[in-house]
C-alpha cells in the first residue's frame, strides 16, 4: 500500500467513512507484545471518546493497525490519527522506561515554576477544547509498567517505539449504485476484522474488533 506523503493532499468528505492503516517504523513487530496491544486498545477508546468519531472495525497485527472510522465535523482523519499515534507512542515509551511519566508521583525534578507553567498550559488547552494532554491521566500507566517490568525486568527487549510517518487511507465511496457501495464496505470491513488470518495469526486472535463490541459502533446500511 502506498502511503500519502503530503497531508495537504488528503481529501476530507463530511460524513465519510475511511479505512486506515498505520504502521510501525520499519515494520517492527511491537504488537507481538500483548501488553502493547491492550494499551493500544485503551488509547483507541480514549481517542474515540475525545475526538468523537465512530469506530466500526479495527485489528492489531504485529506491525500495523487497521481501522474503519467515521470522523465528526470537528476532527478530520489527520487530526484523529495524529492524536492516536502521539498519545500511544508517549504512553508505550513510558511503559518501557524510555520516557518519564511526568504525572506519576514517582517523578521528581520539576521546579515549582515549571509545574505551574505546565498546569496553566493544560488548562488553556482544556479551555480551547484540546484534551490530548490529559489522556494519560485516564490510563493507569503504572499498572502497565508494573506488568512490563514483571515480565521483562528493568531492561526493555524492544527499541523505543516509533510509528512510520503518515498513514494510508481509503474513502469508502458512497456510490449511487447501492450494490457497489455495499461491496466496498463489505470488502474493507471483512479485510479489517479478519486481517489476522491473512497474516497467519491464530483464528482466535484476540485483538480484532469482533472481540470488542462495546468499543465499536453499528453501521447504518
Amino acid at each position: 500500500m502506498k502511503l500519502h506523503k503530503n497531508y495537504s493532499k488528503r481529501i476530507y468528505f463530511p460524513g465519510a467513512i475511511y479505512y486506515i492503516v498505520i504502521k510501525t517504523k520499519n515494520n517492527f513487530p511491537y504488537f507481538k507484545e500483548t501488553i502493547f496491544c491492550s494499551l493500544f486498545i485503551e488509547n483507541l477508546g480514549i481517542c474515540k471518546q475525545l475526538k468523537g468519531f465512530k469506530l466500526y472495525a479495527f485489528s492489531i497485527i504485529y506491525d500495523h493497525i487497521n481501522l474503519i472510522i467515521e470522523p465528526n465535523n470537528q476532527y478530520n482523519i489527520s487530526k484523529i490519527i495524529k492524536s492516536l499515534k502521539e498519545n500511544f507512542s508517549r504512553n508505550v515509551n513510558i511503559v518501557m522506561g524510555y520516557t518519564i511519566n511526568q504525572n506519576s508521583p514517582l517523578f521528581v525534578g520539576e521546579t515549582t515554576s515549571f509545574r505551574l507553567r505546565r498546569m496553566r498550559m493544560r488548562l488553556l488547552n482544556l479551555f480551547n477544547g484540546n484534551f490530548d494532554d490529559f489522556n494519560e491521566r485516564k490510563i493507569n500507566l503504572e499498572h502497565y509498567k508494573e506488568e512490563f517490568i514483571k515480565k521483562f525486568g528493568n531492561s526493555s527487549p524492544y527499541p523505543k517505539f516509533k510509528w512510520q510517518l503518515s498513514f494510508y487511507d481509503h474513502f469508502i465511496r458512497f456510490h449511487q449504485n447501492h450494490l457497489k457501495k455495499q461491496r466496498d464496505w463489505d470488502h474493507h470491513y471483512n479485510y479489517t476484522v479478519y486481517n489476522h488470518l491473512k497474516h497467519g495469526l491464530p483464528e482466535n486472535w484476540q485483538y480484532t474488533s469482533l472481540n470488542y463490541p462495546r468499543l465499536t459502533d453499528d453501521i447504518k446500511k
